[in-house]
């Protein structure tokens, strides 16, 4: 509750840029090709188009030629990789099941439903009047740009989907019995503390992106609370009337987990996990006028004004401070390991792909192809 929505890049651009992959060429001109699969200039230029405005979340700079280059080769190089995967796992002669088959058909179909409802959705908020002949407009002039149709984007949304499946399948095989021990996974845990220990002291607000973009598997879970955080709880209701009046029998000394019992409609306040109170500091992620009148309780008992936000009317307590400390082994065990053991495994499997792609008999480039692209 109250969280900000925190969007990884990578997947805000993945329809748009599944798109790029699709597009057909009027005339095939390649760009590179990986063992029997061709990787056509028409396909690295529609990921360029689409994910160049995202460039600087890669480190690429667009703003010289040569940075440029230098991201066109970037994309290439993923595309390259991609097709690498794909052409092993067919090498390797892994297939299908008719169940497999059958849960591809139905991710592409879901992949093809989001990408129109992304349309729809961009036609609502635009204000039109009438949003679905809008949408299909804008979805129309996308398929245009991308040199596609309908039925083409459809064929190849479930051959991603096949081809997906195949390359976890040889993942999994190429991965089997790859594991960390149990040492191996206690000392993972003393080594990332360190790092974090460092990190958090030098920068506490880097504690919530921790926090965060461990949710999605990008780093390990905080292992180490720095100091200057403390915990609230709140009083979440709908209105203003009911706030103020809440507030009015807190000033007037009724207790304030007794109101909470009474009023409160934050799911998270229920949580056992939420027992001591949500953890604030700078840079936590709360929706800002919760988290401002959070910080600005400056002692623990401290209780603010009502606030507002999207969610409703906030009364807020500073219950207790946090000291600095680090967070056990066994306390976080479970979620630190798995993030350890896929890291690990997830680094064994790119120096296999890496030892696919460097193989020069696999893999041509023309350069004099694509030494336009992006300019």
């Amino acid at each position: 509750m109250m969280k900000k929505k925190v969007i990884s890049i990578l997947l805000a651009c993945a329809l748009l840029l599944t798109m790029g992959f699709t597009g057909c060429a009027k005339q095939k001109v390649l760009a590179a090709k990986v063992g029997d699969r061709e990787i056509t200039l028409t396909q690295l230029e529609n990921s360029y188009t689409n994910s160049s405005s995202y460039a600087s979340y890669s480190g690429y700079s667009l703003d010289t030629d040569e940075g440029i280059a230098k991201y066109v080769d970037y994309l290439l190089d993923n595309l390259i990789a991609s097709n690498m995967k794909i052409y092993q796992a067919k090498l390797a002669g892994v297939t299908l099941t008719d169940e497999e088959v059958a849960a591809a058909k139905e991710t592409a179909q879901k992949n093809y439903d989001d990408t129109w409802q992304s349309f729809v959705d961009q036609a609502t908020q635009s204000g039109s009047s009438n949003p679905n002949a809008y949408a299909k407009t804008l979805f129309t002039n996308a398929l245009v740009k991308n040199g596609t149709t309908v039925q083409k984007l459809k064929a190849s949304m479930l051959e991603d989907a096949e081809n997906g499946t195949l390359v976890d399948k040889h993942k999994t095989m190429l991965l089997e019995g790859v594991a960390l021990t149990d040492d191996e996974l206690k000392q993972k845990y003393t080594d990332e503390l360190a790092v974090q220990k460092t990190l958090f002291d030098s920068d506490p607000t880097q504690y919530f992106t921790y926090e965060s973009y461990s949710s999605y598997g990008y780093y390990a879970p905080p292992l180490y609370i720095p100091d200057g955080f403390f915990r609230v709880r709140q009083i979440l209701v709908a209105d203003e009337e009911t706030a103020l009046m809440i507030k009015q029998k807190l000033d007037a000394g009724e207790d304030f987990e007794t109101l909470l019992k009474q009023y409160n409609t934050d799911p998270g306040m229920q949580n056992e996990a939420n027992a001591a109170g949500y953890l604030v500091g700078k840079g936590a992620n709360f929706v800002e006028s919760f988290l401002n009148a959070s910080l600005a309780l400056e002692k623990d008992g401290d209780v603010s004004n009502p606030v507002q936000s999207d969610y409703g009317w906030h009364i807020i307590k500073r219950v207790s401070t946090e000291p600095a400390h680090e967070i056990a082994y066994d306390d976080v065990k479970e979620a630190a390991n798995q993030y350890f053991q896929s890291a690990y495994q997830s680094e064994y499997y790119q120096k296999i792909v890496d030892g696919w792609v460097a193989d020069e008999t696999l893999v041509t480039r023309y350069p004099e192809n694509y030494a336009s692209v992006g300019r």
